[in-house]
């Protein structure tokens, strides 16, 4: 027999042991977005949430926590699977694109449907309003220049170094890995001034060029840690 609808408060007590941060206004913004619809009763307008609901709410908790995709992309993949199609292995990387270091005529190019308010960063993230003005103050996350808005990346900085917290290193710490991202980002500016001279970068070597040096990045932290 299936198990009765549950109260936020319910769901956000079963799922806290997984996303110890959760909140009721996490939920709220992301029914807002259109990610999840729980029931509502009537007249009282509470949100009752079935078990499709819950899992629907888990797939995008854990997308966003582990692959740090943003919603836009997070809504095609719940599309995806509403029409009964599968999900590739590995989803894409979409915030490759998007690093703060990127070359100049690439930033320019960006839809700023990218973009996202600062609401956005906390409350997809939920990093408190201290610690992301902290991050600000060390130029860790900034808005883009000409504008009171947030690239994506900057959600998953927050996430980064809210998690990073609950293990013991300090957001000021981050620095070191901002500083490594500078001198990678200085390797790609050089893979692709070759084309930037030419006629632009295309969009698939742009993207091929970030995620191969990001595998490598990876590749070369994980076997200092296990070598």
């Amino acid at each position: 027999m299936a198990s009765p609808p549950r109260t936020i408060g319910q769901v956000l007590e079963a799922i806290r042991g997984e996303f110890p941060d959760i909140s009721v206004s996490k939920l709220r913004y992301l029914e807002s977005e259109g990610l999840i619809s729980p029931e509502r009763d009537q007249p009282s307008g509470y949100r009752r949430f079935r078990q499709a609901d819950i899992d629907r709410l888990l797939f995008v908790l854990r997308v966003q926590r582990d692959k740090y995709l943003p919603l836009k992309v997070i809504r095609e993949q719940l599309d995806a699977l509403d029409r009964g199609e599968e999900l590739p292995s590995e989803p894409e990387v979409a915030v490759v694109a998007e690093q703060p270091a990127a070359p100049v005529k690439a930033r320019a190019a960006r839809a700023p449907s990218r973009l996202v308010t600062r609401r956005q960063v906390l409350l997809e993230s939920g990093l408190g309003e201290g610690a992301l003005i902290e991050l600000e103050r060390m130029k860790l996350i900034s808005v883009r220049r000409g504008t009171h808005l947030y690239g994506r990346e900057a959600v998953a900085i927050a996430m980064a170094a809210k998690r990073l917290t609950s293990y013991g290193i300090d957001a000021r710490q981050l620095r070191v890995v901002q500083q490594a991202a500078a001198t990678e980002a200085a390797l790609v500016e050089q893979a692709l001034a070759p084309h930037q001279r030419r006629s632009g970068v295309p969009r698939e070597i742009l993207a091929d060029v970030y995620r191969v040096v990001l595998q490598a990045h990876a590749a070369l932290l994980h076997s200092q840690i296990n070598g």
